[in-house]
C-alpha cells in the first residue's frame, strides 16, 4: 500500500513509481546517467517462452523535449544493453521503459510518444517505450496501441506501465 504522498511534484511521483517497482518485486537502484540522477528498476521475467529483461529508468526533468526525450531513451537503452543484452535473441530479449517526469513538455514531443518507438539498432531482441509523465497537465504520455514488431510482448509493456505509472491527478492508494 503506498503512503500519503503528493503525486503533483515530480518527486512526489518518482518515489510513487518507485514504491511500485518494489511491490513488482524489481531491484531498484538510484544511479546516474549521464548528468541525471536516475531511478533504476530491474526484473526478469519469462513471456513467449523468452526469458526478457525488463529495465525501468525514471527520472525527473526540468523540461522534456524531442532531444532530450531521444537522448535519454538512448542512454536507457544502452543501459539495459550494457547489462543484459549482450545475449538477446530468440530465447533472451531486453524490454526498456524509459520514464521522465516533468512539469513542462511541448506537444511535438508528446506525439512522439503516442507512436511505437523504433529502435535504430543493429539485431534483435530490443524494445524501448518511453513514457512522459506531465504532473503539471496530470497526463501519462506513452504508446497505448498495439505494436506489429514486438507483438508479443504488447501485453507485458502495457501491464507493467498500468502498474508503475498511475495517472499524477489519481488518489494514492
Amino acid at each position: 500500500m503506498e503512503r500519503e504522498i503528493d503525486m503533483m511534484s515530480p518527486d512526489g511521483y518518482l518515489e510513487v513509481v518507485r514504491q511500485r517497482l518494489i511491490a513488482d518485486k524489481c531491484a531498484i537502484a538510484d544511479e546516474s546517467l549521464g548528468p541525471l540522477p536516475v531511478l533504476v528498476g530491474y526484473r526478469a521475467q519469462v513471456r513467449a517462452l523468452t526469458r526478457i529483461h525488463i529495465f525501468v529508468a525514471a527520472a525527473k526533468m526540468e523540461r522534456v523535449d524531442v532531444q532530450g526525450l531521444s537522448a535519454f531513451v538512448d542512454d536507457v537503452v544502452n543501459l539495459g544493453l550494457e547489462r543484459k543484452g549482450q545475449w538477446r535473441g530468440m530465447q533472451s530479449g531486453v524490454v526498456v521503459l524509459p520514464i521522465m517526469v516533468t512539469e513542462s513538455v511541448d506537444s511535438t514531443t508528446t506525439k512522439l510518444t503516442q507512436k511505437a518507438y523504433r529502435l535504430n539498432l543493429s539485431g534483435f531482441a530490443a524494445m524501448a517505450q518511453p513514457a512522459i509523465v506531465d504532473v503539471r497537465a496530470g497526463q501519462v504520455w506513452t504508446f497505448r496501441g498495439t505494436r506489429l514488431w514486438g507483438y508479443a510482448y504488447n501485453s507485458l509493456i502495457k501491464q507493467k506501465y498500468t502498474a508503475y505509472l498511475p495517472e499524477p491527478t489519481a488518489e494514492s492508494t
